[in-house]
């Protein structure tokens, strides 16, 4: 037996020296040493906004338009609900009252305006507010809506957001670093001001920005390198680019050819490294340093200061800016907020509230609402002279009993929903249709409650029809509400048509698919409906349909075979009878 085993291992070793001839002896220890991953670095150590992953992140905003907000890629009801509206709306008329200026325009700029939702619903409240009151403000108001990127500006046109307000709207294009620098689609540059107020909605967090902190020898900021992996056949399923046209892009300063990076920004890596601060030194940088000294990082949204700046210079002497945003906001806080934020493609770093009070409480006033931190947004309002009533209506509106009063019904209208408290539910939404009655996102849950859950689908109609009302563009979950509605009225083809308008908004909404299965297959256009499943399934990628689908294409599948069936039967009949 010894023997037997002695030449097995014998036989073994000499198999493994055959074999692993051509290797070097090495310990363990240098075997694993000599690895590296295989990658190809495409760009090397920028700061944070030279970086490629920030710039990819501006084309995509350019390139894109309102587009992220239709795919639900990046968030946007919390400050495009009509709440946050309303409540600007209302701090504008108390400044409006606070300093009458004798019948001149009210001129109005909203920055980064997005979906352009945030204006639709402003320009209505402001409008009922001024006619309940009988004053002549709405009237005489010029509301500047503005975005950096001229094919959000195009939705917006070709969407009609703003045809029932056209008078009072002018719509162009605007960057943060010249927001005074207004641009109409159609019609020549102009420089605005005096401004009687400036908006800026979750727009700041994607300007200019850096994190620094203090090293031994200076003053370092955090700097990014890109790397790609060496794997042709990965980056096949998202682009047919090679390895070697993905570095010339990347030199290239062209945006149209950067915009063909946008497909496999996934598949970009980043190695991360404080390193010193040349020459190039961002603004503020000093001044962050010297506050947040304790801390182990520091947030500096530079571009979003000096955009604060120019638009303060830009205000009448009564004027006020009112941001909108998110961030940390104790001191405390901000280190661990050090990071960026990835929506769809997009890029943004929050907001250093702490330093932008400290900043901007030695050249202006700014104020913070009682019970910010209990927002899901923070708001602050920054003004050039004393406004008592102006800052009065700012604090109640943003402040913790009115987040109590118009929020609190809603809370409570989904938690008993959930837990199948009906009554208690349904008590919930009527209060918060009384508190919110524009609130389109509220209309479309309680018209979804009331129609899935309490079977009441007549009501959930006529609820939904006015939530669409306020929203007819940029929801594909209201249409496909709106759809179930008449479905289960067995309204079959007004339900397709709800469906098709939710298609025509996002044709890969996998929900919209689904539905427009059912319709298609009702109409007895089972090619459609089939191929409205295959799409459903190849943009599920999360599987939340997948076995609604499959189930769907099985059914559908055996209506097609019984066709078929069904029809040979009956040429066969017609052949016997001429037999």
């Amino acid at each position: 037996m010894k023997e037997s085993i002695s030449t097995t291992l014998t036989h073994k070793t000499s198999l493994l020296e055959r074999l692993g001839s051509t290797l070097a002896r090495r310990s363990p220890e240098e075997s694993i040493r000599s690895v590296a991953v295989s990658h190809r670095i495409i760009q090397e150590f920028q700061p944070l906004v030279q970086s490629l992953e920030w710039q990819l992140s501006d084309l995509y905003w350019v390139n894109d338009g309102a587009a992220p907000f239709i795919r639900s890629q990046v968030p946007f009801i919390i400050n495009n609900s009509g709440r946050l509206s309303e409540d600007a709306a209302v701090i504008l008329f108390a400044n409006c009252l606070e300093r009458p200026d004798g019948g001149d325009p009210i001129r109005v700029l909203e920055l980064g305006a997005g979906s352009g939702l945030f204006a639709r619903y402003f320009l209505n409240a402001f409008r009922i507010i001024c006619q309940q009151e009988n004053q002549d403000f709405y009237h005489r108001l010029e509301y500047f809506v503005s975005d950096r990127s001229r094919r959000t500006c195009e939705q917006w046109h070709e969407f009609g957001l703003f045809e029932d307000y056209r008078e009072h709207v002018f719509a162009g294009i605007c960057a943060g670093n010249q927001p005074m620098h207004f641009q109409q689609l159609q019609g020549e540059a102009s420089e605005l001001g005096p401004l009687r107020a400036v908006f800026a909605n979750y727009v700041l967090d994607v300007m200019p920005s850096t994190i620094v902190k203090a090293g031994q020898s200076g003053p370092e900021q955090l700097c990014i390198r890109t790397h790609l992996a060496h794997n042709n056949e990965l980056i096949s399923q998202y682009s047919d680019l090679t390895l070697a046209q993905v570095e010339e892009i990347v030199k290239s300063d062209d945006p149209g050819e950067r915009a063909k990076l946008l497909p496999i920004l996934s598949l970009f890596e980043f190695d991360t490294q404080f390193l010193p601060v040349g020459d190039d030194k961002p603004p503020y940088l000093e001044e962050v340093l010297e506050y947040g000294k304790v801390e182990e990082r520091s947030l500096l949204n530079f571009g979003a200061i000096q955009c604060l700046h120019k638009c303060l210079t830009a205000l009448d002497e009564n004027g006020f800016v009112l941001l909108n945003d998110y961030g940390p906001t104790e001191r405390e806080q901000v280190a661990s907020h050090g990071v960026t934020q990835r929506f769809g493609s997009s890029l943004a770093l929050g907001l250093n509230f702490p330093f932008l009070e400290h900043h901007f409480s030695n050249c202006g006033k700014i104020w913070v609402s009682p019970g910010d931190k209990e927002r899901g947004i923070h708001a602050r309002m920054i003004c050039r002279s004393d406004l008592p009533h102006t800052r009065d209506a700012f604090l109640k509106r943003f402040g913790a009993e009115s987040l109590k009063f118009f929020e609190g019904p809603i809370e409570e209208a989904v938690r008993h929903a959930a837990a199948g408290r009906n009554d208690q539910a349904l008590e919930s939404y009527r209060l918060a249709l009384e508190r919110n009655p524009h609130n389109w996102h509220l209309i479309g849950q309680a018209a979804e409650f009331v129609s899935l859950q309490l079977r009441n689908f007549e009501a959930g109609l006529e609820l939904i029809r006015n939530a669409l009302e306020y929203n007819p563009c940029y929801s594909t979950w209201l249409w496909n509400v709106l759809g179930d509605c008449l479905f289960c009225l067995e309204r079959f083809a007004d339900a397709h048509e709800a469906y098709l308008q939710a298609y025509a908004i996002n044709s890969d909404d996998v929900r919209t698919n689904f539905n427009l299965s059912y319709t298609f297959c009702n109409l007895g256009r089972y090619a459609e409906s089939l191929r409205a499943i295959a799409h459903g399934l190849a943009m599920d990628a999360q599987g939340i349909y997948r076995e609604r689908l499959l189930n769907k294409q099985e059914q559908i599948l055996s209506l097609v075979s019984a066709r078929e069936i069904n029809e040979r039967d009956r040429l066969m009949k017609r052949a016997a009878a001429f037999s």
